[in-house]
């Protein structure tokens, strides 16, 4: 891959803004799955755990497209990578809104997450060596991104109830957005990245040991993000006087913290050291957590809520840009291992919880988070031995 970085500040391309757009496109797709479930359960008179493994049908694409992705970019090179994945993406969603069965959705959600997280890996990687030095902020703006596309999903799908379509108008919704991405970017990702094969993706190597570590880390991080926002909605139902009005409002508290955790990380990444700023969104969360877990009162908990939601959106980019600067120029690869610790985390950590929850209870169950935070830290400030 070619690299563009501007030796004292981060050079917007066309093709880094190109790069935003597809990585937006796959996290709306990833997060239009959750909301549009109650639609697929009402359609396909699903039960809960046929519905949920709508949901994990995705996180297993992830881990799938984390095996195989390295080998795909290696073979057919990163612009097959990026474009391929989208228009595979394309197809699973297809074949997703024409599903006559339960059981074709579940295989076309598979689908979908495979292409779009192989694409997802390249995309990241691309940003990386795009930026520079200053990957960690441009992976930053990219999350940012994606979590502004993630927060327009829900609102299409209520707008397609406005309009009679239902939650068939992500398909459109889609192809309008791919189609003018394709338009703007097509040709300045083709002139900023080789399509031919790299030396990184000509020659397979391992990845070093020092990549074990962050890859950890991401395990945890987006374990720990997931077991916080997964489980909120639930969990605020416990608050004195608490609805699932009041449970929702927090879960949209949580996820607005997020993207305003990422919006000012966005701003200080490259200014403050990645290491000092992911062990600063863990101390917030630590700070976070006990107002939360305590659920005293609606604004003792959202405040909690909150600092915890501002803490654990900065988990899985920093952590990334700690993975691909020690993967030791293999950027794909890396990002793509970082694909199989994200979907593991997300397939693993909430259910784990809940099988905790339904033993003990659900606030007993939420002290994997700390336990999780701690992990984190020792993760972060142990030093390597030589």
């Amino acid at each position: 891959m070619v690299s563009m970085p501007s030796p004292t500040r981060l050079l917007r391309t066309p093709a880094l803004w190109t790069l935003y757009a597809l990585l937006g496109l796959y996290a709306f797709l990833q997060n239009a799955i959750g909301p549009a479930v109650p639609f697929l359960r009402a359609e396909f008179h699903l039960d809960y755990t046929f519905a949920a493994l709508h949901i994990s049908a995705f996180a297993v694409g992830m881990i799938l497209a984390g095996l195989v992705g390295p080998a795909f970019i290696r073979c057919f090179g990163v612009q097959w990578a990026l474009w391929g994945g989208q228009l595979g993406t394309l197809v699973g969603l297809t074949a997703l809104v024409l599903a006559p069965t339960p059981w074709i959705s579940l295989v076309s959600i598979l689908v979908a997450s495979v292409t779009g997280s192989v694409s997802s890996a390249a995309i990241q990687a691309s940003v990386a060596d795009q930026a520079g030095p200053h990957r960690g902020k441009a992976l930053m703006e990219a999350t940012m991104a994606a979590s502004l596309t993630s927060a327009a999903a829900p609102f299409v799908l209520v707008f397609g109830t406005f309009l009679g379509t239902g939650w068939r108008t992500l398909w459109p919704a889609f192809v309008l957005a791919l189609v003018a991405t394709a338009c703007f970017g097509f040709r300045p990702l083709q002139r900023a990245i080789p399509g031919k094969k790299t030396q990184e993706t000509a020659s397979p190597g391992k990845l070093p040991r020092s990549f074990l570590r962050p890859w950890a880390l991401i395990f945890v991080g987006v374990g720990v993000e997931w077991c916080v926002g997964f489980w909120a909605a639930e969990y605020l139902k416990g608050l004195p006087g608490g609805s699932v009005t009041v449970a929702a409002a927090g879960a949209g508290a949580f996820q607005l913290a997020s993207l305003a955790g990422r919006l000012v990380s966005s701003r200080i990444t490259g200014k403050v050291r990645e290491k000092r700023l992911l062990l600063a969104a863990v101390a917030l969360t630590v700070v976070g957590f006990p107002l939360y877990w305590s659920l005293a009162n609606v604004w003792v908990a959202f405040t909690g809520l909150i600092l915890c939601g501002w803490g654990v959106s900065n988990f899985f980019p920093l952590a990334l840009s700690l993975s691909i600067e020690a993967s030791g120029g293999q950027s794909a690869k890396a990002s793509s291992r970082s694909a199989l610790a994200a979907g593991s985390a997300i397939l693993l950590a909430p259910l784990a919880l809940g099988t905790v929850a339904d033993h003990w209870g659900l606030g007993t169950a939420l002290f994997a988070i700390p336990a999780g935070l701690l992990v984190m830290v020792v993760l972060i400030v142990a030093r390597r031995r030589h």
